[in-house]
């Protein structure tokens, strides 16, 4: 049933972090939403949504100030009728380089607008981060537990939850949920 797979994927997430947070003594939690405004929200489609969030990540070349010190996002996809399609985003980076994350996550935010010639909005939770009771997102030590216990029991979770499934996706949410591949750090030399 669909609660098994939600747990799955919860689960692999989860873990996901926890390989991050081993490799990375500190990782800066971004929460970022991205869509397209009402205007054009009801004329994009999933495969559209997903073909430009590719286009954002792929561009990490040449947008090295954005993307340098990224080490890990995860994504989940979401079609609602009067929303249209829309991703509820963590992006995550090495805390050792990038510290402003109110800063970046507004940056991702603009670049996705570009990214979509204007056509996108997005929703930087790290704004406002203050007005959450338990903050899981920001600047989370490998040492702090119970601000990775939040990630990863509240944010998570609550990003992941379908707010509807989405039509024409056989297991909506195995399908909708993406995130990155860890990367072993090897040394620089070649690079």
């Amino acid at each position: 049933g669909s609660n098994r797979s939600n747990a799955k994927i919860d689960k692999s997430v989860s873990k996901y972090l926890d390989q991050l947070h081993d490799q990375y003594s500190k990782v800066l939690a971004l929460r970022v939403d991205v869509g397209y405004s009402k205007e054009h929200s009801q004329e994009m489609s999933l495969d559209e949504i997903k073909r430009d969030i590719k286009h954002l990540l792929n561009n990490r070349r040449s947008n090295r100030t954005l993307f340098e010190h990224q080490v890990g996002y995860v994504l989940k996809y979401e079609y609602t009728p009067c929303k249209g399609p829309h991703v509820h985003g963590l992006f995550l980076y090495d805390g050792q380089y990038v510290q402003k994350d109110s800063h970046i996550g507004e940056q991702l935010g603009q670049y996705w607008v570009k990214t979509t010639d204007g056509k996108g909005v997005y929703y930087n939770c790290n704004r406002d981060k203050n007005a959450y009771e338990q903050c899981g997102i920001g600047m989370i030590d490998h040492s702090d537990t119970a601000k990775r216990a939040i990630l990863k029991d509240n944010v998570i979770p609550y990003m992941l939850k379908a707010e509807q499934s989405i039509d024409g996706l056989k297991s909506a949410r195995e399908r909708s949920v993406t995130k990155g591949i860890i990367r072993t750090r090897k040394s620089n030399a070649g690079r």
